[in-house]
């Protein structure tokens, strides 16, 4: 999908929060768009009469209302649901609907466990690591009633533990890491653990890392040796330069100065409330 798309429905003032997706949406256009990339993250509490009512007071959508009321009314799953926004919305090509009609034909045939691992996964790769840590953490409670075998549920651990390292939460990620080595014995686990424990800044933490899991000094030294050389890649980057620049600006002109670094800051606030989801 490229170019200028012509809104077929109305704006609407008043947007509709889709939970599911931790996200609000103004118009049947933006609901499309989120769907192309991100169907995973949708699930049936989508499938409620204020949804529809929305559709039919907010964007004037009486008509797509009405049919999805009656697939509601008829107990037609999630999938027709959608397929039925999808059809009707004008947004998408053939071939799209086509394409996304095979997305929610494999979501039916997956169960519940392989679609919310799907979610998880996919809110991590949006950055909103806090809803990708509470998905990942639900799904852990159920894993013992679910067909997952021991190297899902490791995955699961490894992910969790990155999504906490991106939130600088380095002892949580290194516990995860921990379990995730302990259940799938994969090495990059052990690897992001030891990286992790670095961080800490804590030598008796450290010395007790090294020793539960036989790790040497020159071992260690070789992964401190490699976070030397991510500082030394950070303070080559874009982001690192500008915060440089920024110091040097406060020796001249510290009014300027303070009102960029209070934008700067403002940015970040926005990115971190985005990984929150």
């Amino acid at each position: 999908m490229s170019g200028l798309i012509f809104c077929s429905f109305q704006r609407a003032a008043k947007p509709y929060y889709l939970e599911s997706a931790k996200q609000n949406i103004y118009s049947i256009e933006e609901l499309c768009y989120f769907l192309q990339d991100n169907i995973y993250l949708l699930d049936e509490n989508i499938m409620t009469t204020e949804f529809c009512d929305w559709l039919e007071t907010e964007v004037e959508a009486e008509e797509l209302a009405q049919k999805l009321r009656r697939l509601m009314e008829d107990q037609k799953g999630f999938r027709m649901f959608c397929m039925q926004i999808i059809m009707d919305s004008g947004y998408f090509s053939k071939n799209e609907m086509q394409f996304l009609g095979m997305k929610l034909q494999k979501m039916d045939h997956q169960s519940n466990y392989e679609n919310r691992k799907i979610k998880a996964d996919q809110l991590m790769e949006k950055k909103r690591y806090l809803a990708a840590i509470s998905e990942y953490r639900s799904l852990l409670l159920t894993a013992a009633d679910n067909p997952s075998d021991v190297r899902v549920s490791g995955d699961i651990w490894h992910n969790m533990g990155t999504a906490y390292a991106y939130l600088f939460c380095f002892e949580r990620a290194v516990s995860c890491y921990e379990h995730a080595y302990e259940l799938s014995h994969r090495v990059d686990s052990l690897k992001a653990a030891s990286q992790a424990v670095c961080f800490l800044e804590d030598d008796e933490r450290i010395q007790w890392f090294l020793q539960q899991h036989h790790i040497s000094k020159d071992q260690f030294a070789s992964m401190k040796k490699n976070l030397g050389e991510l500082k030394q890649m950070t303070e080559g980057s874009a982001e690192y330069g500008r915060i440089m620049q920024y110091a040097r600006l406060a020796q001249t002109s510290p009014v300027q100065a303070r009102s960029e670094i209070h934008m700067q800051v403002d940015a970040w606030k926005d990115e971190y409330t985005g990984y929150k989801g």
